[in-house]
């Protein structure tokens, strides 16, 4: 099984956006480490096919087809597996949702959708697990931000504030649960390959697989990063970008992000 393995073995995991993407593959990993898992999404059915495979790979996974927008149900489902398992090591919020929205034609729905499920949605998540660890001084918080927090993007004015409001509110929870002995780290991925970036509205340089990608957030988990990039040409180029002034930003973004001229708001 090896260290990595051995690491997660035994730990019970919550993950929110499960039955895709980088949630489902992530759940895949961590059931072939033998770590218990709690599921939870929308779409009972595809959510339900997570649970089997897990199964499979010889692990216990609990499911819950809730909306991470339902503070109450989100709430009841933390009351649930703690009831069941004692207690959680790590907490993985990792629904969200993409989207662009162009400010010539911009969708205060699709706004506040985005932030709905992206910030309130990460809250619902993870703030339920927060007593119990309190209470064995022990846990890990995640969560799933994007590259895209660090400037604004072009015609993502709505996705890149979400995403950056998420890194800096996943900052300052570290910072206060720090004396309690628990970790928090915020993952920014570049592109992906999941359902979410499949589509060709702008360029996508250096996406990566699922796999690569869980196993990559894996090893920093298991280093407890408090921020972790990637991947690491993606890294660079975001640290690259925060260096420019704003005339250079502004001229450069749309230019090489290969955006079509035509984009629509919507969500991703």
């Amino acid at each position: 099984m090896g260290t990595l393995g051995s690491f997660f073995s035994g730990k019970n995991i919550v993950i929110t956006g499960a039955s895709s993407g980088i949630g489902k593959d992530l759940a895949l990993v961590f059931a072939g480490f033998g770590a218990r898992l709690a599921l939870s999404a929308r779409r009972k059915e595809l959510l339900d096919e997570v649970k089997v495979a897990a199964q499979q790979a010889g692990t216990e996974a609990l499911v819950y087809p809730v909306d991470v927008t339902d503070r109450a149900a989100m709430q009841a489902m933390a009351e649930d597996v703690l009831a069941k398992w004692g207690h959680v090591d790590i907490v993985i919020g990792n629904a969200g949702v993409g989207g662009l929205n162009p400010s010539d034609k911009f969708d205060l729905d699709i706004h506040r959708r985005t932030y709905e499920i992206n910030c309130m949605g990460l809250a619902y998540t993870l703030m339920p697990y927060i007593p119990s660890m309190i209470a064995r001084r022990s846990g890990h918080l995640v969560g799933v931000s994007s590259l895209a927090a660090f400037r604004g993007r072009p015609n993502a004015a709505s996705y890149s504030s979400a995403k950056s409001a998420q890194g800096v509110f996943l900052e300052a929870v570290r910072m206060d649960l720090r004396k309690y002995g628990i970790k928090v780290t915020a993952v920014h991925p570049g592109f992906v390959a999941t359902p979410m970036t499949d589509h060709d509205e702008f360029n996508m340089p250096f996406k990566i697989g699922v796999r690569e990608s869980s196993m990559l957030i894996a090893n920093a988990l298991k280093a407890q990063k408090p921020r972790f990039l990637y991947p690491w040409q993606m890294k660079w180029l975001v640290r690259f970008e925060g260096l420019l002034p704003c005339a250079a930003y502004d001229w450069l973004l749309p230019r090489v992000s290969g955006q079509k001229d035509d984009i629509q708001a919507r969500t991703l």
